[in-house]
């Protein structure tokens, strides 16, 4: 004879809640690093586009180029984390 336990729905809204507020908890730290690295990828675009309208002559659009070009690269692990720990949160948000 085979035993089956499930977990209560008391249980079940406890593990939701808990995960609700971890992902919460983790939200505070991830989404600042996604709107920064999101924002400097717009700052980039846009910058490269303004020196391809006004010309090669435009220098401080090339400097804000390359200082959010540098600021992409530097924050791309950041990102990657931040995106992974989001992906794994919901999942589990989804599972529970």
């Amino acid at each position: 004879m085979k035993m089956g336990f499930e977990k209560s729905v008391a249980w079940q809204r406890h593990q939701l809640a808990t995960m609700e507020r971890m992902h919460r908890d983790l939200a505070r730290y991830t989404h600042p690093v996604i709107r920064v690295v999101g924002l400097c990828g717009a700052v980039y675009l846009a910058s490269w586009a303004l020196v391809m309208v006004l010309g090669a002559g435009a220098w401080a659009m090339v400097v804000v180029a390359a200082v959010s070009a540098a600021a992409l690269v530097l924050g791309a692990p950041a990102f990657v984390l931040a995106i992974g720990v989001e992906r794994y949160a919901r999942g589990r948000l989804e599972k529970v």
